[in-house]
C-alpha cells in the first residue's frame, strides 16, 4: 500500500492501480511525493519502485492569455469630433455610420442656403460630446 502527499497532507494508503489512475487523470504529478513501508523518506513517484512502471501524463503547455486588442474595426473618435467640429453639414455621422441623421442634417444645411449651418453646428457639437459608439454599436477608439 503506497501514501502520496498532496499539498501538506499525506492521503492513503492505496494500491498502486489507484495511483496510476491519479497520475492519468493529472491529480498527481511524477514530482509528488510517495511512501510505502520499508522506505526511509518520501521521494518523487519518479523516483520510487511506481516510476518505472506508471505511465507519465503529457507535460502541459502553459496557457498564455492573448494580449486585449482594440476592436480593429472601431473608428477614431477624434476623427469623429474634427469632422463635426470642423466641417459640420452632418459629414461626422456619415462617418460613424448614422446617414439618416446625415442625410437630415446635410439637407438642412444645404435647402436653407446655409442659413441652416449654425443649427446644424450645434446640433455637431451635441453630438461631439455625446456620442461614444458608431452605428453598430462599436466604442470609439
Amino acid at each position: 500500500m503506497w501514501y502520496y502527499q498532496q499539498g501538506s497532507n499525506r492521503m492513503g494508503p492505496i494500491d498502486e492501480a489507484t495511483i496510476r489512475g491519479l497520475l492519468t487523470s493529472g491529480q498527481i504529478s511524477i514530482d509528488t511525493l510517495v511512501w510505502t513501508t520499508g522506505m526511509s523518506s518520501w521521494v518523487p513517484l519518479q523516483q520510487s519502485a511506481l516510476g518505472a512502471g506508471l505511465p507519465t501524463p503529457p507535460n502541459a503547455v502553459p496557457s498564455y492569455a492573448m494580449p486585449v486588442q482594440g476592436n480593429p474595426d472601431a473608428k477614431d473618435r477624434v476623427a469623429y469630433v474634427l469632422l463635426a467640429v470642423l466641417l459640420g453639414f452632418g459629414i461626422h455621422n456619415f462617418f460613424a455610420g448614422y446617414n439618416n441623421r446625415a442625410i437630415i442634417q446635410l439637407l438642412v444645411s444645404l435647402l436653407t442656403c446655409g442659413l441652416g449651418w449654425f443649427p446644424m453646428w450645434i446640433w455637431g457639437i451635441v453630438e461631439a460630446c455625446t456620442v461614444t459608439k458608431d452605428a453598430n454599436g462599436v466604442n470609439f477608439k
